[in-house]
């Protein structure tokens, strides 16, 4: 299935990932898949005076992206 945004991974974030129990995982790939078709979804939050940062709560986890054209970085997943 193709959707309209690249999911790109930052090697820090890959990390914490990593460190995840499997429950979190599958709920971090499921909100990844889910942002790869809506990257500002109802809930996702805009960090204030950074340029295309936004943040996305998930349980008692959060994902720090960045969007830039049809590209996500996901650069952090802060516990």
């Amino acid at each position: 299935m193709t959707t309209p945004y690249h999911i790109r991974i930052a090697p820090k974030a890959l990390s914490q990932f990593k460190m995840l129990s499997a429950k979190h995982q599958k709920l971090i790939v499921k909100l990844i898949e889910a942002l790869a078709i809506n990257p500002r979804p109802p809930g996702a939050k805009k960090i204030a005076g950074m340029m295309g940062l936004y943040s996305e709560e998930i349980e008692h986890l959060r994902l720090i992206y960045k969007i830039e054209d049809q590209d996500i970085f996901l650069l952090l997943i802060k516990f």
